[in-house]
């Protein structure tokens, strides 16, 4: 597996200053997620406005969200495209990532991203959507701080990025980039019909362990606050959902059941899908209680789902949808703030963006 970035952009590395909180002891971060970006030209639609629209509503979107919040970092949260499209080439892919980049980039502000289960969806079929291939576009970009690997492990994109204090003495905070993987898969790539959604395997998970564990020494033996970004959730928010019968107001559906959350388990926020993690596959979410580090953990993949919640003192949290090349209801992102002085706590906000355009999209 590739680590690092291809090496005629590690030149970018030199120039890039380290991540740090402004004077006033704040971070801020913009989490949009489920891009789901398309080239219009890819869509084979009579009315070729409808996916020219989609993509200037979704546009629109990184553009409201970034003048709304001016972030310190921006994060992509997975399915930035939708890989599975069979009309996708390289150069359409090429040209989609720079499109959505495009916006951060004219701001220069420094850009990490996750993968999702489409981002690289048919890779087995059309090779060159190899997520490493992805990583080598967003590289371009002088201000992304992300990866392929920080060490050889399952996935592409494990990475972790340190916050520096405001007086630049210490990591005030940490950040996780994790791959989530997209399907469970047979050992020629191919997908395993019915298997179900990709996980945090047990190698990404030592390789986060070890990492804690060195930045905690590095810290003179205090563990270091981290919030952590993935797209599928983890299988314990399984866990806030009790069955509910189909007329009740609110009740979701999975495999012709019914489920509502259980009483008081929604901090905020709302529940429009059930959510879709991994199935079984609960050692992620058991290490994170174990080493202590993460604050927060933030999510996409259930595109209507923005909700916040608690399990264990680790807060986990669903943000919106912001492309339109997919489902959805509101579109928009999240706002992060992180405190220098509060180590055990995040605030955050979710963003509503509203339309531009006036096209039928259902």
């Amino acid at each position: 597996m590739a680590t690092g970035i291809p090496d005629c952009y590690k030149h970018h590395l030199d120039a890039q200053k380290p991540l740090r909180f402004s004077p006033d002891g704040k971070f801020r971060i913009l989490h949009l997620t489920d891009i789901h970006e398309v080239s219009p030209e890819m869509d084979d639609d009579e009315d070729k406005r409808i996916p020219e629209a989609k993509s200037a509503e979704t546009l629109h979107v990184i553009e409201e969200c970034l003048e709304r919040t001016s972030p310190d970092l921006v994060v992509f949260g997975g399915d930035n495209l939708s890989g599975y499209w069979e009309e996708f080439t390289y150069d359409y892919m090429a040209e989609t990532i720079r499109k959505i980049v495009a916006p951060i980039a004219k701001r220069n502000i420094p850009l990490a991203v996750v993968f999702g289960n489409h981002d690289a969806e048919a890779a087995d079929r059309l090779p060159f959507l190899a997520k490493e291939n992805h990583i080598a576009v967003y590289s371009e970009y002088p201000e992304f701080r992300g990866t392929m690997n920080d060490e050889d492990v399952t996935g592409c994109g494990n990475c972790n990025i340190p916050v520096l204090s405001s007086d630049g003495t210490r990591t005030a905070w940490n950040i996780w980039c994790m791959d989530s993987n997209d399907y469970m898969r047979n050992p020629d790539h191919t997908v395993i019909e019915g298997a179900g959604y990709g996980y945090v395997h047990d190698d990404q998970i030592k390789w986060y362990e070890k990492k804690a564990a060195g930045l905690k020494a590095a810290n003179g033996g205090r563990t270091v606050p981290s919030i952590l970004f993935q797209h599928i959730p983890v299988n314990q928010e399984l866990d806030l959902m009790r069955p509910a019968d189909e007329g009740d107001e609110g009740a979701v559906e999975r495999d012709d059941r019914y489920y509502l959350p259980k009483d008081g388990a929604l901090e905020t926020g709302v529940l429009r899908e059930m959510p879709c993690p991994p199935r079984k596959h609960r050692e992620q979410f058991e290490s994170w209680k174990k080493t202590g580090d993460i604050v927060a953990a933030f999510f996409g993949h259930d595109h209507v789902n923005t909700f916040t919640a608690e399990i264990d003192g680790i807060k986990l949290i669903q943000t919106v949808g912001a492309g339109y090349h997919t489902y959805g209801r509101e579109r928009g992102g999240r706002l992060i703030i992180l405190d220098e002085n509060k180590p055990d706590s995040v605030e955050t906000e979710t963003l509503f963006v509203d339309r531009i355009t006036n096209f039928d999209f259902s």
